[in-house]
Parts: C-alpha cells; structure tokens; sequence
C-alpha cells in the first residue's frame, strides 16, 4: 500500500485519502484491518480509517475480479 498499516493504524501524518493497496498483500493486510477496525465510535478516527480502508478495497476489487493470486 502507499501507507504502511500499523498494528495500531494509520500514521496520522498520513491522509486517508493517500490509501491505494498495490498487491495481493496490501489487499490482505486491509481487509484483517478492517475487522480489526469494525464495530468502533461514530466519528472516531478509527471509524475515518475504516472508512478509508473500505474505499481503498472497493477500487481494489473493481479491477481485481479473479482470486487466481490468493493464498
């Protein structure tokens, strides 16, 4: 991805927007994140990171539609 995804979130120095997930890897590393992330405060960071990580996924998957790559 073009953000690293700690285990404690997104850097803050980086913008949400900034999230582009570039390899099968990337696309794993968010969607354990996203469950990680899910069920958070309304309006929270976490819920913005959410939010942003769900976005990034969706454009992944509008180009991605095969599972050949997998693990």
């Amino acid at each position: 991805m073009r953000t690293d995804i700690e285990p404690e979130g997104i850097p803050t120095e980086m913008p949400l927007a900034a999230i582009k997930i570039e390899t099968v890897e990337d696309y794993e590393r968010a969607t354990v994140r996203v469950a990680e992330l899910a069920g958070h405060v309304e309006d929270s960071a976490e819920e913005q990171e959410l939010e942003a990580l769900v976005d990034a996924i969706m454009e992944w998957d509008k180009t991605h539609d095969d599972a050949t790559a997998w693990r």
